[in-house]
Order: structure tokens, then sequence, then C-alpha cells
């Protein structure tokens, strides 16, 4: 099934964003948080690297501004797995949650990112 990555600068944002996800449509999508770099604001290009290197089916990922997206883009740059992982451009939340309904009822990549797209794009 298609899991999601969230990064944001907050710890709290992207744990908070995973935490009202998981609530909605259960523990059956698996979504990573990470958010934050030593506590503080920022994020890590080596942490979502190493989150992105360890997904095991194709992955939606969420990102909030800045050096999220940026590192956002090199790690799946540098991603050599076998799935597809896609950037969304969409609000961290509402394209969050939006994408997780989708993935819920049975939507494939395709269908979810359509959906996205028509919501957000």
């Amino acid at each position: 099934m298609t899991q999601i990555i969230i990064v944001s600068h907050s710890k709290e944002i992207a744990d908070g964003t995973k935490a009202l996800i998981s609530q909605m449509v259960g523990e059956d999508i698996t979504i990573t948080a990470q958010g934050g770099v030593n506590g503080k604001i920022g994020t890590s290009y080596d942490d979502i690297q190493e989150i992105v290197n360890q997904i095991d089916d194709d992955t939606l990922c969420f990102y909030d501004i800045g050096s999220a997206e940026m590192n956002l883009d090199l790690a799946i740059e540098m991603y050599d797995g076998k799935y597809r992982v896609e950037k969304i451009d969409a609000p961290i939340v509402e394209g969050t949650f939006t994408a997780a309904v989708n993935i819920s009822v049975g939507n494939t990549v395709d269908e979810v990112i359509n959906e996205l797209n028509t919501n957000f794009g």
C-alpha cells in the first residue's frame, strides 16, 4: 500500500499531522514524519534521505517550506530503489489528509495524485 512521508521544519507539525491522519484512517497506512533538527526548527538532508532509502512501497512525500522541499528533492533524486517516490505540491496537512483518505479506500498512486492535483494543483 502507498506510503506517506511528511517533512516539516517543525517536529510538532510533522508529528501532529501524522497523528491526525492516523486517527482518521487508522494504522493501515505507513506514515513517516520527519520534523526539525536536534530539537530545533529546520530540516536535514541526511535524515530525509535515510527515510526515503527505507521505504518499502510507492511513496508520496509532503513538505512545508524552503529547505524541506530542497532536501526532499535531493533525497528523491539520490534514491535508487525500486519504488516510485513522488513529491507532492499541496498544503502539508490538507494534502496529506486527502492522500491518506484516498489511499485508505484503495486508490492507486496515480489516482491519488490526480485527486491532489484537482484539489490543490
